[in-house]
C-alpha cells in the first residue's frame, strides 16, 4: 500500500510537470567510497566496510542517491523507471535514487547528496540538539549509524539507547556499550514499545521495512524521525519527518 501510494504520487508529479513524455535519460551508477562519503576520520561506517553501496541517479544534472545492499546500474527514461515492479530490492533502490534526483530537480533546495568526511559527526550532533528539546528518556535507533549512536550514548547513556540492525555480522555484538539486536519483527516491535522517540535510517525505504515502522510508530504513539539522503524524496511526498543537516 505504502509503495503503491508513493509510486502514484511520483507518477502524478511527473505528469504534472510533463516529464514522462520527454526522452530524458536517468543514469544510475554505484559510487566509489571516496565519492560517496569522502575520507572520514572514523572508519566504522557500513559503507566503508562494503556492507552497503551508494547508488546515484542523475536527472537533468540533479543528483539523487540511495543506500542499498543490492545495487544495479541502468540507463532509462523516467517512464521506464516508473514501469519497474518495485517488489524487488534492486528495483526499489533504482526507483528511490531516481525519485530523489527528480524531486531535487523540481525542488532545488532539497538536500539529496550524502555528506562527506566528518560531516556525519556534525549532523549527529545537530540531531542530538533537536532531540534534547523534547522530553526524551529512551531512544530507539533502527539501523546502526555509528556517529549517531555514539552521540546518543554520550548524551543519554548506553542504558537509555536501543539499537537494532539487519546486518548479520552485527547480530549479538555491542557498540559503545549498546547491544546491537537483530532487526526482526519481534525486536522492532519491542523497540517501539520501549522508546520515547525512534530514529530510523532512510534506507528502510529501500529494504522494505519502512511501512512497518510507520505502523508501529502510530500504534505506540511514538515520534518517528528518519535520517539520511535515501529518504529525501519519499519524505517530501509522503510527509515523513526527516533529519539531514549536512547533505547538499
Amino acid at each position: 500500500m505504502f509503495y503503491s501510494q508513493l509510486k502514484e504520487r511520483f507518477s502524478i508529479l511527473a505528469k504534472e510537470h510533463s516529464l514522462l513524455g520527454e526522452n530524458i535519460a536517468i543514469s544510475a551508477r554505484i559510487l566509489k567510497n571516496e565519492e560517496a562519503i569522502g575520507n572520514p576520520t572514523r572508519q566504522d561506517y557500513p559503507l566503508l566496510k562494503g556492507k552497503e553501496f551508494l547508488m546515484e541517479a542523475n536527472f537533468r544534472g540533479c543528483r539523487g542517491q540511495a543506500f542499498t545492499d543490492a545495487p544495479c546500474e541502468k540507463v532509462s527514461t523516467l517512464a521506464g523507471i516508473l514501469a519497474l515492479p518495485i517488489e524487488k530490492v534492486e528495483h526499489r533502490a533504482l526507483f528511490i535514487a531516481s525519485l530523489n534526483a527528480v524531486i531535487r530537480f523540481l525542488k532545488p533546495e532539497l538536500e539529496t547528496v550524502h555528506c562527506h568526511n566528518d560531516e556525519p559527526e556534525e549532523c549527529a550532533a545537530e540531531i542530538i540538539r533537536r532531540l534534547q528539546k523534547q522530553p526524551v528518556a529512551k531512544i530507539g535507533q533502527v539501523g546502526l549509524q555509528p556517529a549517531i549512536l555514539a552521540k546518543l550514548v554520550e548524551t543519554f547513556g548506553a542504558d537509555n539507547v536501543i539499537c537494532i540492525d539487519r546486518d548479520e555480522h552485527q547480530r549479538g555484538s555491542s557498540k559503545f556499550g549498546v547491544p546491537i539486536k537483530w532487526g526482526g519483527e519481534q525486536e522492532t516491535a519491542e523497540l517501539f514499545k520501549q522508546s520515547d522517540v525512534v530514529l530510523a535510517t532512510g534506507s528502510t525505504v529501500i529494504n522494505g521495512s519502512l511501512p512497518t515502522l510507520i505502523k508501529l510508530a502510530e500504534k505506540n504513539t511514538v515520534p518517528l524521525y528518519f535520517y539520511g539522503t535515501s529518504i529525501a524524496g519519499t519524505a517530501e511526498l509522503m510527509n515523513l519527518k526527516r533529519f539531514c543537516f549536512q547533505a547538499t
